[in-house]
């Protein structure tokens, strides 16, 4: 893929391809079932939250996992049951207020708590989700990280630029209200919960998880799938707020 090309995916979010992002799903999936699920996991009963189009669940199904996934909004929902196999077990709700009968051998929660108000709360319910022995994997693009205010996925020039989410709120909201215009309040929310490093791993201490491994990265995998490079972990702790672009948690 040549650098214009690479330039063209800045700002594609799903509703732009839906199919094509359900196939970057895939492929989301298919490394983190290698790179974290196999290695570390006993049983094949999965829980996907934030499962949007489903992707990442068609890979497990594939290889003989008991999936189920939980997505908020219910457009998503319906597109995952179309697209998907009827084996998958869609639900629709919302992971801060949902209470399930079931126990799962794997939770994943991909780039989802950053988009959380009560992140704890979520945690909390997560951890009576897991069975005994179960692990549960996160991931999420620290707050202070170049690209930590999700403004790759806007429409103006802003996308392009890094840190800008870290300026002043009244200049923040200044900038995206006068030059992105569209979809302001979106934008601002995500930079009202985003989270660091930092807080992320207060949060998981008060909700009880043991941490059973830690990966940084310079490039993480979502952004190597997405423009065609290779994924990088990030060995250097000094800046490792702002030099992380994404972090994957396993907990127990």
């Amino acid at each position: 893929m040549n650098f214009l090309a690479r330039l063209q995916r800045f700002g594609k979010a799903a509703s732009h391809d839906r199919w094509a992002y359900h196939e970057y799903q895939i492929q989301i999936g298919n490394y983190y079932l290698e790179q974290f699920v196999k290695p570390y996991a006993n049983g094949k009963k999965v829980l996907d939250i934030g499962c949007a189009e489903g992707g990442v669940l068609i890979a497990f199904e594939k290889q003989g996992y008991d999936c189920t996934g939980l997505e908020y909004s219910l457009k998503r929902i319906e597109y995952a049951r179309e697209k998907s196999s009827s084996k998958i077990n869609f639900i629709n709700g919302d992971i801060e207020q949902f209470s399930y009968g079931d126990k799962f051998d794997v939770i994943l929660l991909l780039d989802v708590i950053e988009h959380l108000n009560k992140k704890l709360q979520a945690l909390e319910n997560i951890k009576r989700l897991v069975l005994p022995g179960g692990i549960v994997i996160v991931s999420f693009p620290p707050f202070r990280s170049p690209y930590g205010g999700h403004q790759q996925i806007m429409r103006s020039f802003l996308k392009f630029i890094p840190y800008i989410h870290l300026l002043p709120v009244l200049i923040y909201r200044w900038l995206v209200e006068t030059v992105e215009r569209v979809n302001v309040d979106y934008h601002f929310r995500n930079y009202e919960t985003g989270i660091t490093i930092r807080q992320f791993e207060q949060l998981i201490n008060q909700a009880g998880f043991k941490l059973i491994k830690k990966i940084s990265y310079f490039v993480r995998p979502r952004q190597a799938f997405r423009f065609d490079i290779k994924i990088k972990e990030n060995r250097i702790s000094l800046f490792q707020e702002y030099l992380t672009t994404g972090v994957v948690y396993i907990l127990g």
